[in-house]
């Protein structure tokens, strides 16, 4: 489901990429700080907690040394994890356009993926801020045909990119709409020429003028066959009436 075996038979990666790690991962720079911050005040917070057990032992018969090396290397242990998971994190979500459909996949340990076809896509929003304006990204929604039906690009690199291959199936599908109405509207015109045709534009006037004489003089002839039927149907009923 998820690698090259989710695409469709004969579908083409068009363009693949991944969130900018600096906006996607805000808490990571904190993260970074504080693992430098205890790399740094690591031998002072040691050095510091044995002078201070040389008092605490005299007065009170505990120390604190052990206590500090413990409570640090517990804290720099789950920062370097955590920052591990938030790079696995960004490297698994994943923004690929091919040439059916918009995909966005995320997830480590639990896969998810989410997708729209081209040809249901009704609208694309942008947003930006003063940082992503400087690094080239924005969060990018591509909204479905329903209200609830969307995906967000978040922190995508290069949108200008990203949107130019989206609209080269959008515009395309709205081309092709319009010529497909053109020829079921051609074929629905049982005489005269056809939309493809020059001359139906020159003569159209004529021949609809044409078409509605002939389906007026139908109609009218319709009604007075009608009502000769009814008047026929009359007088004989009044003829029956003065025999009896």
């Amino acid at each position: 489901m998820f690698g090259r075996e989710r695409l469709y038979p004969g579908e083409r990666v068009l363009y693949e990429t991944g969130p900018r790690f600096i906006l996607n991962s805000k808490s990571s720079i904190i993260k970074i700080l504080f693992i430098a911050l205890i790399i740094y005040i690591f031998p002072a917070a040691v050095k510091f907690a044995g002078d201070l057990d040389n008092i605490l032992i005299v007065r009170y018969g505990f120390t604190v040394a052990e206590k500090v090396v413990w409570i640090l290397t517990a804290a720099f242990i789950i920062l370097v994890l955590s920052l591990l998971w938030d790079v696995i994190s960004w490297k698994s979500r994943r923004y690929i356009i091919t040439d059916h459909r918009v995909i966005v996949e995320s997830g480590v340990l639990r896969k998810r993926r989410f997708y729209i076809n081209h040809s249901k896509i009704v609208d694309v929003s942008f947003s930006q801020g003063i940082i992503e304006r400087l690094l080239d990204s924005a969060d990018i929604e591509v909204h479905g045909g329903h209200e609830d039906t969307h995906i967000i690009l978040e922190d995508a690199p290069s949108p200008a990119r990203i949107e130019y291959h989206i609209n080269r199936f959008t515009g395309h599908r709205s081309v092709d709409e319009a010529e497909e109405i053109l020829r079921e509207l051609s074929s629905e015109r049982r005489e005269g020429r056809g939309f493809a045709d020059p001359q139906f534009w020159e003569d159209t006037g004529e021949n609809d003028e044409n078409t509605l004489k002939e389906s007026y003089s139908e109609e009218e002839g319709s009604e007075e066959s009608i009502m000769e039927r009814h008047s026929r149907k009359f007088k004989r009923f009044r003829e029956e009436g003065r025999d009896d």
